[in-house]
């Protein structure tokens, strides 16, 4: 049985599509890191396609909530997980506990597999918990998201990514499967970033990892209120076990 390690990079962005962000500018950047995979918080479904388009990429987009009432449907906020690659078996759900469909309260979890043409895939999972003082509130969704990662199996390995809203919380961390292997650099606010909120959890058997953080600044703040985080690493897969 031969196996060889295949590199993948993972990019996680709260881009608070409310704001307006300049999705020229963010798609820049994404170029520039090019990441096999693409999640992202805070983004309305036609920011999402715009970007997807921009970058050259297949998305798939799920609403968190309405911020007003479904008449505003085009002002729908939600999630997307973005790759060049193939992108399948996409699917959400909630998380939070009786928050409104139109409160910014309410949290899912969003996922999909991602495939190469290499062989390799990973099943990913974009999260957005809940933030402010509601510490429980954001295990409890945690302790979910791991029930769901569970009941879809280990095959293909989870990726698990987005803005955890954890702070100093590593109750969060420690609750959901996969492991955080370098120290991550603070990622918001993107003007002066103090607060470790942004995160990406690899697989165990995930070695030769590096992050990402840009240093934040008015540039950054520009184009959003985080920062993005982009990890890199590599897995050992036997040579073409996963179509």
């Amino acid at each position: 049985m031969r196996t060889e390690g295949r590199e993948w990079g993972v990019m996680t962005w709260n881009l608070h599509g409310a704001a307006g962000p300049d999705l020229a500018a963010v798609a820049e950047v994404v170029t520039a890191e090019s990441p096999d995979v693409l999640v992202i918080q805070e983004v309305r479904r036609a920011q999402a396609a715009d970007l997807a388009r921009r970058i050259g990429m297949r998305f798939t987009w799920a609403r968190k909530h309405w911020p007003h009432t479904p008449l505003f449907w085009w002002r729908a906020e939600g999630m997307a997980i973005m790759t060049p690659h193939a992108l399948d078996a996409a699917g959400h759900t909630e998380i939070s506990s009786g928050a409104s469909s139109w409160s910014y309260r309410r949290r899912i979890a969003q996922w999909a597999l991602v495939g190469r043409p290499d062989t390799s895939a990973y099943r990913v999972y974009n999260l957005h918990l809940s933030s402010d003082d509601k510490a429980a509130e954001r295990r409890a969704e945690a302790l979910k998201v791991a029930e769901i990662i569970a009941e879809h199996g280990d095959s293909p390995p989870a990726v698990v990514a987005g803005d955890f809203n954890d702070g100093a919380d590593g109750s969060v961390i420690y609750a959901l499967p996969g492991i955080e292997y370098a120290v991550p650099a603070p990622t918001s606010p993107a003007l002066a970033p103090q607060d470790v909120l942004d995160h990406v959890l690899l697989p165990d058997e995930a070695s030769l990892v590096t992050v990402s953080v840009p240093g934040g600044g008015p540039d950054w703040a520009a184009h959003s209120d985080h920062l993005p985080v982009t990890v890199r690493f590599t897995v050992d897969w036997v040579v073409g076990d996963f179509a």
